[in-house]
Protein backbone atom coordinates (compact mmCIF):
# COMPACT_ATOMS: atom_id res chain seq x y z
CA UNK A 1 0.00 0.00 0.00
CA UNK A 2 3.05 2.53 0.91
CA UNK A 3 4.55 1.67 -2.25
CA UNK A 4 1.67 2.44 -4.11
CA UNK A 5 0.96 5.82 -2.34
CA UNK A 6 4.15 6.72 -3.27
CA UNK A 7 3.89 6.34 -7.28
CA UNK A 8 0.81 8.05 -7.23
CA UNK A 9 2.57 10.92 -5.07
CA UNK A 10 4.98 10.74 -7.29
CA UNK A 11 3.16 10.56 -10.25
CA UNK A 12 0.75 13.79 -9.10
CA UNK A 13 4.26 15.89 -8.75
CA UNK A 14 6.40 14.71 -11.60
CA UNK A 15 5.11 18.07 -13.84
CA UNK A 16 5.79 20.00 -11.34
CA UNK A 17 9.56 18.73 -11.18
CA UNK A 18 10.04 19.03 -15.12
CA UNK A 19 8.64 22.79 -14.63
CA UNK A 20 10.54 23.22 -11.57
CA UNK A 21 14.27 24.12 -13.23
CA UNK A 22 11.79 26.85 -15.77
CA UNK A 23 10.50 28.70 -12.45
CA UNK A 24 13.45 28.80 -10.62
CA UNK A 25 15.54 30.67 -13.80
CA UNK A 26 12.22 32.98 -13.93
CA UNK A 27 12.55 33.67 -10.11
CA UNK A 28 16.42 34.39 -10.31
CA UNK A 29 15.97 36.35 -13.61
CA UNK A 30 12.70 38.02 -13.45
CA UNK A 31 11.10 37.72 -10.24
CA UNK A 32 13.40 38.25 -8.19
CA UNK A 33 14.30 41.93 -10.54
CA UNK A 34 10.90 42.78 -10.29
CA UNK A 35 10.47 42.46 -6.85
CA UNK A 36 13.56 44.28 -6.26
CA UNK A 37 12.58 47.10 -8.58
CA UNK A 38 9.52 47.36 -6.64
CA UNK A 39 11.68 48.16 -3.29
CA UNK A 40 14.28 50.46 -5.07
CA UNK A 41 11.06 52.98 -5.77
CA UNK A 42 10.74 53.71 -2.58
CA UNK A 43 14.18 54.59 -2.06
CA UNK A 44 17.31 56.89 -2.75
CA UNK A 45 20.44 55.56 -4.04
CA UNK A 46 23.14 56.52 -6.75
CA UNK A 47 24.91 52.65 -6.93
CA UNK A 48 28.02 53.95 -5.81
CA UNK A 49 29.94 50.88 -4.23
CA UNK A 50 29.78 51.66 -0.40
CA UNK A 51 26.18 53.36 -0.28
CA UNK A 52 23.22 52.02 0.91
CA UNK A 53 19.35 53.10 -0.41
CA UNK A 54 17.93 55.57 1.79
CA UNK A 55 14.01 55.24 2.47
CA UNK A 56 11.96 58.19 0.56
CA UNK A 57 8.48 56.89 0.62
CA UNK A 58 6.89 58.96 -2.53
CA UNK A 59 9.48 60.98 -3.31
CA UNK A 60 10.39 59.67 -6.51
CA UNK A 61 6.71 59.38 -7.95
CA UNK A 62 6.62 63.29 -6.61
CA UNK A 63 9.79 63.89 -8.78
CA UNK A 64 8.72 62.00 -11.76
CA UNK A 65 5.56 64.34 -11.92
CA UNK A 66 7.45 67.51 -11.88
CA UNK A 67 10.41 66.36 -14.23
CA UNK A 68 9.90 68.11 -17.74
CA UNK A 69 11.97 65.65 -19.56
CA UNK A 70 9.65 62.53 -18.01
CA UNK A 71 6.42 64.47 -18.96
CA UNK A 72 7.70 64.95 -22.78
CA UNK A 73 8.43 61.24 -22.67
CA UNK A 74 5.24 60.29 -22.24
CA UNK A 75 3.42 62.13 -24.80
CA UNK A 76 6.12 60.80 -27.32
CA UNK A 77 5.62 57.13 -25.84
CA UNK A 78 2.17 57.38 -27.27
CA UNK A 79 3.30 59.10 -30.77
CA UNK A 80 5.40 56.48 -31.29
CA UNK A 81 2.70 53.69 -29.74
CA UNK A 82 0.29 55.02 -31.83
CA UNK A 83 2.56 55.73 -35.20
CA UNK A 84 3.99 52.43 -35.14
CA UNK A 85 0.06 50.59 -35.50
CA UNK A 86 -0.07 51.17 -39.48
CA UNK A 87 3.52 49.71 -40.10
CA UNK A 88 2.93 46.38 -37.48
CA UNK A 89 -1.48 46.06 -38.34
CA UNK A 90 -2.31 47.85 -41.28
CA UNK A 91 0.64 47.07 -43.78
CA UNK A 92 1.64 43.76 -42.69
CA UNK A 93 -2.04 42.40 -42.89
CA UNK A 94 -1.89 43.78 -46.25
CA UNK A 95 1.12 42.60 -47.66
CA UNK A 96 0.31 39.20 -46.58
CA UNK A 97 -3.10 38.92 -47.89
CA UNK A 98 -1.52 39.95 -51.54
CA UNK A 99 1.42 37.84 -50.78
CA UNK A 100 -0.83 34.90 -49.82
CA UNK A 101 -2.45 34.72 -53.11
CA UNK A 102 1.10 34.62 -55.15
CA UNK A 103 2.75 31.18 -56.34
CA UNK A 104 4.89 29.46 -53.44
CA UNK A 105 8.22 29.90 -54.93
CA UNK A 106 7.48 34.18 -54.97
CA UNK A 107 5.49 34.06 -52.07
CA UNK A 108 8.38 32.70 -49.74
CA UNK A 109 10.78 35.30 -51.70
CA UNK A 110 8.71 38.21 -50.98
CA UNK A 111 8.23 37.26 -47.44
CA UNK A 112 11.55 36.46 -47.00
CA UNK A 113 12.66 40.37 -48.18
CA UNK A 114 10.08 41.13 -45.92
CA UNK A 115 11.28 39.55 -42.96
CA UNK A 116 15.35 40.49 -43.87
CA UNK A 117 14.96 44.02 -41.80
CA UNK A 118 14.15 42.28 -38.73
CA UNK A 119 16.90 39.95 -38.35
CA UNK A 120 19.21 42.88 -38.83
CA UNK A 121 21.06 44.09 -35.49
CA UNK A 122 20.21 47.46 -34.18
CA UNK A 123 23.72 48.91 -34.32
CA UNK A 124 23.81 47.50 -38.49
CA UNK A 125 20.57 49.36 -39.26
CA UNK A 126 21.56 52.78 -37.42
CA UNK A 127 24.50 52.96 -39.16
CA UNK A 128 22.95 52.80 -42.62
CA UNK A 129 20.10 55.21 -41.72
CA UNK A 130 22.49 57.70 -39.88
CA UNK A 131 24.31 57.60 -43.71
CA UNK A 132 21.60 57.46 -45.67
CA UNK A 133 19.94 60.75 -43.28
CA UNK A 134 23.79 62.42 -42.82
CA UNK A 135 23.71 65.99 -42.80
CA UNK A 136 26.54 66.88 -45.30
CA UNK A 137 27.28 63.46 -47.69
CA UNK A 138 23.93 61.55 -47.19
CA UNK A 139 22.23 60.40 -49.96
CA UNK A 140 18.63 61.53 -48.86
CA UNK A 141 19.96 64.84 -48.71
CA UNK A 142 21.64 64.86 -52.33
CA UNK A 143 18.49 63.04 -53.95
CA UNK A 144 16.86 66.31 -52.20
CA UNK A 145 18.90 69.01 -53.84
CA UNK A 146 19.50 67.44 -56.73
CA UNK A 147 15.47 67.25 -57.47
CA UNK A 148 15.44 70.81 -56.05
CA UNK A 149 12.63 69.79 -53.47
CA UNK A 150 15.28 71.51 -50.58
CA UNK A 151 17.76 74.64 -50.76
CA UNK A 152 20.40 73.16 -48.40
CA UNK A 153 21.02 70.35 -46.77
CA UNK A 154 18.60 69.42 -43.67
CA UNK A 155 20.64 67.72 -40.44
CA UNK A 156 17.69 65.37 -39.26
CA UNK A 157 19.20 63.60 -36.34
CA UNK A 158 19.29 67.58 -34.91
CA UNK A 159 16.16 69.03 -35.76
CA UNK A 160 13.58 68.31 -33.34
CA UNK A 161 10.80 68.37 -36.57
CA UNK A 162 12.75 65.37 -37.96
CA UNK A 163 14.07 63.33 -35.30
CA UNK A 164 10.93 61.44 -34.18
CA UNK A 165 9.54 60.99 -37.04
CA UNK A 166 12.49 59.30 -38.47
CA UNK A 167 12.86 57.19 -35.28
CA UNK A 168 9.23 56.00 -36.23
CA UNK A 169 10.05 55.21 -39.93
CA UNK A 170 12.85 53.12 -38.84
CA UNK A 171 11.03 50.45 -35.77
CA UNK A 172 8.29 50.73 -38.29
CA UNK A 173 10.41 49.40 -41.09
CA UNK A 174 11.53 46.92 -39.53
CA UNK A 175 8.95 45.82 -38.09
CA UNK A 176 6.97 45.15 -40.89
CA UNK A 177 8.68 41.89 -41.82
CA UNK A 178 7.71 40.22 -38.28
CA UNK A 179 4.35 41.40 -38.78
CA UNK A 180 4.23 40.26 -41.98
CA UNK A 181 5.01 36.76 -41.36
CA UNK A 182 2.59 36.68 -38.31
CA UNK A 183 -0.42 37.46 -40.26
CA UNK A 184 0.77 35.35 -43.07
CA UNK A 185 1.03 32.59 -40.58
CA UNK A 186 -2.48 33.27 -39.10
CA UNK A 187 -3.83 33.25 -43.39
CA UNK A 188 -2.73 29.38 -43.69
CA UNK A 189 -5.36 28.74 -40.82
CA UNK A 190 -8.16 30.04 -42.71
CA UNK A 191 -10.56 27.48 -44.22
CA UNK A 192 -10.17 28.37 -48.19
CA UNK A 193 -13.69 26.95 -49.28
CA UNK A 194 -15.30 30.06 -46.90
CA UNK A 195 -13.91 31.80 -50.14
CA UNK A 196 -14.77 29.71 -52.75
CA UNK A 197 -18.78 29.65 -51.38
CA UNK A 198 -18.18 33.73 -50.95
CA UNK A 199 -17.31 34.28 -54.31
CA UNK A 200 -19.78 31.56 -55.72
CA UNK A 201 -22.29 34.00 -53.89
CA UNK A 202 -20.75 37.35 -56.44
CA UNK A 203 -18.71 38.08 -53.79
CA UNK A 204 -15.38 40.44 -55.05
CA UNK A 205 -12.19 40.31 -53.50
CA UNK A 206 -12.93 43.36 -51.18
CA UNK A 207 -15.85 41.93 -49.56
CA UNK A 208 -14.31 38.62 -48.67
CA UNK A 209 -11.21 40.50 -47.37
CA UNK A 210 -13.77 42.92 -45.26
CA UNK A 211 -16.26 40.31 -44.14
CA UNK A 212 -14.10 36.98 -44.08
CA UNK A 213 -10.22 37.82 -43.68
CA UNK A 214 -10.89 40.57 -41.07
CA UNK A 215 -13.11 38.72 -38.94
CA UNK A 216 -10.68 35.27 -39.13
CA UNK A 217 -7.61 37.56 -38.42
CA UNK A 218 -9.23 39.30 -35.51
CA UNK A 219 -6.93 37.22 -32.68
CA UNK A 220 -3.70 37.95 -34.29
CA UNK A 221 -4.99 41.52 -35.12
CA UNK A 222 -5.61 42.33 -31.50
CA UNK A 223 -2.25 40.08 -30.38
CA UNK A 224 -0.43 42.63 -32.41
CA UNK A 225 -2.21 45.31 -31.52
CA UNK A 226 -1.22 44.34 -27.73
CA UNK A 227 2.35 43.78 -28.71
CA UNK A 228 2.78 46.95 -30.41
CA UNK A 229 1.12 48.87 -27.38
CA UNK A 230 3.03 47.19 -25.20
CA UNK A 231 6.53 47.12 -26.79
CA UNK A 232 6.92 49.79 -29.22
CA UNK A 233 8.72 51.70 -26.82
CA UNK A 234 10.86 48.94 -26.17
CA UNK A 235 11.48 48.81 -29.77
CA UNK A 236 12.53 52.51 -30.26
CA UNK A 237 14.93 52.62 -27.61
CA UNK A 238 17.67 51.30 -29.33
CA UNK A 239 17.46 53.66 -32.32
CA UNK A 240 16.94 56.41 -30.13
CA UNK A 241 20.13 55.30 -27.96
CA UNK A 242 22.47 55.23 -30.93
CA UNK A 243 20.98 58.35 -33.27
CA UNK A 244 19.40 60.82 -31.30
CA UNK A 245 20.28 59.88 -27.65
CA UNK A 246 17.05 61.23 -27.01
CA UNK A 247 17.36 65.05 -28.31
CA UNK A 248 17.56 67.11 -29.91
CA UNK A 249 15.74 69.17 -26.60
CA UNK A 250 14.17 65.45 -25.21
CA UNK A 251 11.99 65.51 -28.49
CA UNK A 252 12.58 62.10 -29.87
CA UNK A 253 12.99 59.95 -25.73
CA UNK A 254 10.44 57.93 -24.82
CA UNK A 255 9.75 56.13 -21.14
CA UNK A 256 12.54 53.40 -21.30
CA UNK A 257 14.96 55.50 -22.29
CA UNK A 258 14.64 58.24 -19.34
CA UNK A 259 14.48 54.88 -16.95
CA UNK A 260 18.16 54.23 -18.46
CA UNK A 261 19.27 58.02 -18.28
CA UNK A 262 17.56 58.34 -14.60
CA UNK A 263 19.68 55.11 -13.51
CA UNK A 264 23.37 55.58 -15.46
CA UNK A 265 23.41 59.52 -16.45
CA UNK A 266 21.51 60.71 -13.55
CA UNK A 267 23.04 57.43 -11.11
CA UNK A 268 19.02 57.79 -9.33
CA UNK A 269 18.17 54.22 -9.24
CA UNK A 270 14.71 55.01 -6.90
CA UNK A 271 13.92 57.54 -9.64
CA UNK A 272 14.38 54.85 -12.19
CA UNK A 273 12.56 52.24 -10.57
CA UNK A 274 9.71 54.71 -9.40
CA UNK A 275 9.09 55.30 -13.46
CA UNK A 276 9.41 51.46 -14.03
CA UNK A 277 6.70 50.98 -11.14
CA UNK A 278 4.18 53.63 -13.02
CA UNK A 279 4.84 52.04 -16.17
CA UNK A 280 4.64 48.67 -15.19
CA UNK A 281 1.16 49.40 -13.66
CA UNK A 282 -0.45 51.31 -16.68
CA UNK A 283 0.92 48.93 -19.01
CA UNK A 284 -1.01 46.00 -17.13
CA UNK A 285 -3.87 47.84 -16.91
CA UNK A 286 -3.79 48.40 -20.97
CA UNK A 287 -2.57 44.21 -21.28
CA UNK A 288 -5.62 43.66 -18.94
CA UNK A 289 -8.04 45.93 -21.13
CA UNK A 290 -7.22 44.48 -24.32
CA UNK A 291 -6.79 41.04 -23.02
CA UNK A 292 -11.14 42.00 -22.41
CA UNK A 293 -11.50 43.11 -25.51
CA UNK A 294 -10.31 40.02 -27.24
CA UNK A 295 -12.19 37.75 -25.28
CA UNK A 296 -15.42 40.26 -26.54
CA UNK A 297 -14.35 40.92 -30.41
CA UNK A 298 -11.81 38.34 -31.30
CA UNK A 299 -13.30 35.67 -33.60
CA UNK A 300 -12.37 31.99 -33.48
CA UNK A 301 -12.98 29.50 -36.20
CA UNK A 302 -13.90 26.45 -34.26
Amino acid sequence: MRRRLSKKKLRRFKPYLYLLPAVALLSIWMYRPLLYTFYLAFQKWSMVPGTSPVFVGFDNFEHLFHNKSFIDSIGNTIFYTVGLLPFSILIPMILAVVTDRMESKSKNFYRAMFFIPMILAPVSVSAIWRWLFHPSNGLVNYLLVKLHLIKEPIAYFSDPGFAKWIILLITGWKMIGFSTIMFSAALTSINREYYEAASQDGAGSFRQFVHITIPLLSPMIIFMLTMSILFSSQWTFAYIDMLTTGGPYGSSTNIYYEMYRFAFSSLNAGLSSAAALLFFVVFGLIALGLNMVSRKFAFYDN
